[in-house]
């Protein structure tokens, strides 16, 4: 492959995993939201985090978005309602088809989630993804680290920073939120 096809195709994986879910950056909160994460009462097992961004990830490649906004981020939700959010994440399909996925670690870690003040406790995944891109034999490979965040006994993962920004300009950001 060469050198520029290998950038557009390392531009296109971090652009796809954008969506696929959220990458986290912190942001300035905006006016009326909170500058503090809700009350995260009780931890999952932290085995369990890796199998649950697994399974989210597969959900969303597969077109399953209200599945996906039932184990967003609370605070998320509140910015986004689900119908807006089905409607908006099934107009963006992906580019390229999910080969395979496997975590390589998980780790405690504070998380920063967009629209918060302050980082909350959370967990970082690093998931090795391959992605099919010109052929068979011709993967697009990438190492990312997602987050997610305990709530309530179970885990959620979050809005990337563009994702949250989008949705904070109302439905799929094309103005006033429903």
């Amino acid at each position: 492959m060469s050198s520029s096809r290998r950038l557009l195709a390392a531009t296109v994986a971090v652009a796809v995993l954008g969506c696929v879910a959220g990458a986290l950056v912190a942001v300035r909160p905006a006016a009326g939201v909170p500058r503090r994460a809700p009350h995260a009462s009780a931890w999952p097992a932290l085995r369990t985090a890796g199998p649950f961004l697994i399974a989210s990830i597969d959900g969303k490649t597969r077109g399953r978005w209200g599945a996906a906004w039932d184990s967003l981020y609370p605070f998320h939700q509140s910015v986004v309602s689900r119908t807006a959010f089905v409607r908006c994440e099934s107009a963006t399909p992906f580019s390229a088809p999910l080969r395979s996925m496997h975590v390589v670690g998980v780790r405690r870690a504070d998380v920063r989630v967009p629209g918060l003040a302050h980082a909350v406790p959370g967990v970082a995944v690093t998931v090795h993804v391959e992605l099919a891109w010109f052929k068979p034999t011709d993967p697009l490979v990438a190492t990312y680290t997602f987050h997610l965040v305990p709530v309530d006994g179970h885990w959620t993962w979050l809005l990337s920073k563009a994702r949250y920004r989008l949705y904070m300009r109302g439905p799929c950001g094309a103005g006033p939120a429903e």
